[in-house]
């Protein structure tokens, strides 16, 4: 694993600067200097599935009818957030229109809607699905105060051999809590941007699967 030698603030995707953390060494000699100075405070992670790079990729959301009875637009709103994601941070990628796949879902039935067919149906490459089980802006027994909470399955397909059954690549789970410390109350904030904030970090942590990127040493 290569690590980063610079120790600049980290950015998390959510608008949020977290400053670089501190080294507390014992004693005041030139040693515990030298090692403050050259000691790196993040390291480079790799992506756990790396062959979206020049790819045409179709990303399909599924979630629970509970969750889309109580969010409609969710599928579509977590696909735009991902794709923006992915645009952004994985080179040569095309990402299939969300809309247009979105279109496509909601006018075939669920046992229709597997992501290999649809992904073929859009000439796709490959294809990310994401299966969400769990989405809320409150905690339960909480209702004066707001905390997302959202979770999904991660699976990718690889499409490109056409003369073979799709690959299918389990990426396990991703979940979520925004803010993390805890719940906020309800001044000054809406329950539209709490949900907002919770699919920008959910998408985050679901595209960093796909790219390399740079979290802090613990």
């Amino acid at each position: 694993m290569r690590i980063n030698r610079h120790r600049a603030a980290l950015s998390l995707g959510l608008g949020i600067l977290i400053p670089a953390s501190l080294l507390t060494l014992s004693g005041c000699g030139p040693t515990g200097a030298f090692l403050a100075a050259t000691l790196p405070d993040t390291e480079k992670v790799p992506p756990e599935f790396n062959r979206l790079p020049g790819r045409s990729v179709l990303i399909h959301v599924y979630a629970l009818p509970e969750i889309r009875w109580a969010y409609d637009k969710v599928s579509l709103d977590v696909a735009a957030c991902l794709a923006n994601h992915l645009q952004q941070h994985v080179k040569g990628v095309t990402i299939v229109d969300v809309v247009r796949v979105g279109s496509y879902m909601e006018k075939t039935p669920d046992s229709e809607n597997d992501p290999v067919g649809v992904g073929k149906h859009f000439n796709a490459e490959m294809v990310i699905e994401v299966s969400i089980h769990k989405l809320s802006v409150r905690d339960p027994g909480m209702a004066h105060f707001y905390r997302g909470r959202m979770a999904a399955s991660v699976v990718a397909y690889d499409l490109t051999r056409p003369n073979e059954l799709p690959e299918r690549i389990p990426l396990g789970e991703v979940e979520v809590a925004v803010p993390e410390e805890g719940p906020m109350g309800l001044t000054g904030v809406t329950a539209a941007q709490v949900r907002q904030q919770t699919y920008l970090a959910f998408t985050t942590k679901v595209g960093r699967k796909f790219h390399e990127y740079e979290r802090p040493i613990k």
